[in-house]
């Protein structure tokens, strides 16, 4: 299922990792994944998640706080028969592993190394692969669906790696999710734009929406700063204001979630969605 980044030709397997027809090859890690992120496509020397923050994530997710978005994940993925899913944005793999679990063959892509490690630590079943989400190394109409889970989106790329008729599962905040954490860190909070997805998806076919709300109750200061790097207002705040926040140990919130599935139409691709 894989493309050369280097010359966008399929990649076969090959004795320790994958190679192209050109000659591009590439190793598979002894931890399971590949890399196939090539080195000037880099902003940084370590792109995306930190190792902190991945850790931060695995740990709270591990400890089931997000269950009821796996289970509602797993139900859209039943409605529309997705037998192969792409997790675009993977981070430690938690969706992934667990709707392979369930009988989704899925393959998880993060631009972070650290996530990718965390995920095949966390399970091998999956196709792991370090990648960027704008320059995705799989073939064109392959996957049944792409899930993208409080990450970027590259709603070209979406479409040209679904089969026609593919779905894009989009997750993000609701205007009212974790006021208690928010309230905590700021003297006022706002709610959040839920209107985000439509200016990130404009060729796709709306079809879904559902909100998914559900309590968290934090009990120990860990889990508070867990769930705080596992959002942006972890970067955008200081030690004081997290300090402020922790001091209110247990914490009592609510996740308020945006799922939104939406369907790429059913003619054959065109130039434009095969470019990358």
């Amino acid at each position: 299922m894989y493309l050369c980044p280097v010359c966008k030709a399929p990649l076969a397997q090959k004795s320790g990792g994958l190679g192209c027809e050109q000659g591009h090859s590439f190793d598979r890690s002894r931890k399971g994944y590949v890399n196939l992120l090539l080195s000037h496509r880099m902003k940084s020397r370590q792109p995306g998640d930190s190792k902190e923050m991945i850790e931060a994530r695995s740990a709270f997710l591990s400890a089931g706080y997000y269950r009821p978005l796996v289970e509602a994940l797993a139900a859209v993925c039943q409605r529309y028969d997705v037998g192969h899913l792409l997790d675009a944005g993977c981070g430690e793999g938690y969706y992934a592993s667990e709707l392979a679990r369930r009988g989704v063959n899925v393959a998880g892509t993060d631009i972070s190394k650290a996530g990718i490690v965390a995920a095949c630590r966390r399970d091998k079943n999956p196709a792991w692969c370090i990648a960027s989400i704008s320059d995705l190394p799989y073939e064109t109409g392959y996957f049944d669906a792409v899930l993208s889970v409080f990450s970027l989106v590259d709603e070209a790329q979406f479409i040209r790696v679904l089969k026609p008729g593919g779905i894009v599962i989009f997750v993000g905040p609701g205007e009212d999710h974790l006021p208690a954490l928010r309230a905590g860190l700021y003297e006022s909070v706002r709610p959040y734009k839920s209107d985000k997805p439509d200016r990130y998806f404009t060729r796709l076919q709306d079809i879904e929406r559902q909100t998914l709300r559900f309590p968290l109750a934090l009990e120990e200061r860990s889990a508070i700063e867990q769930l705080l790097k596992m959002t942006p207002h972890y970067w955008n705040t200081n030690l004081t204001q997290h300090e402020r926040l922790f001091a209110q140990a247990p914490l009592t919130d609510t996740a308020d979630m945006q799922i939104r599935v939406y369907r790429r139409d059913s003619d054959p691709v065109t130039p434009s969605d095969l470019s990358l």
